[in-house]
């Protein structure tokens, strides 16, 4: 039985892969530089995941999450690019908060040292992602950081939503544990 545990998170990555790569071929091909940036920061966010060590039953929950907030920002949003974009960092935040959370807890005994390296990991992780949105803009000439102001946003909604999956992480943790 264990042996094919390696197989089925080798799998469960490649599908986080393919989760992921399926807009991103339909954004360049209908030549949405934008959206085409964010898949690519999302398919590296998924291969410097594994590269630290993060199972494939953590990182295809990620994939499947950033793939419907890929879906509803730029196809059709029902809320306006303001609100989605709020919403897609506090999510991606979430995601990311409750995966630190998850790869951070099997390596770390104390559970406020999981959460203060899961924290600074996500802010991290905002920064660099509105670092993205800059050279994306700067390269394709595209519209992800119309403002200083959107960018100190989007890191706030990412910072508090990587709070929320940290939180639930922890929960989740207790949980299991029985208490």
């Amino acid at each position: 039985m264990d042996a094919l545990r390696p197989r089925v998170d080798l799998l469960a990555f490649g599908l986080s892969l393919a989760l992921v790569a399926s807009p991103a071929v339909a954004f360049v091909y209908e030549r949405n530089g934008a959206a085409a940036i964010m898949c690519t920061m999302c398919l590296g966010g998924l291969v410097a995941g594994r590269i630290a060590g993060a199972p494939g039953r953590v990182l295809l929950p990620v994939a499947f999450g950033l793939t419907v907030m890929l879906c509803l920002l730029w196809i059709d949003s029902p809320i306006g690019p303001r609100k989605t974009g709020a919403a897609a960092h506090a999510v991606g935040g979430t995601l990311a908060g409750w995966a630190f959370v998850e790869v951070l807890r099997d390596r770390m005994r104390d559970p406020l040292l999981v959460a203060f390296v899961a924290l600074s990991a996500v802010i991290v992780l905002t920064l660099v992602w509105e670092l993205g949105e800059y050279a994306g803009d700067w390269l394709l000439d595209t519209s992800l950081q119309p403002s200083k102001r959107d960018s100190a946003q989007d890191i706030f909604f990412g910072t508090f939503g990587g709070m929320v999956g940290i939180t639930f992480g922890g929960i989740v943790a207790l949980w299991r544990r029985g208490g």
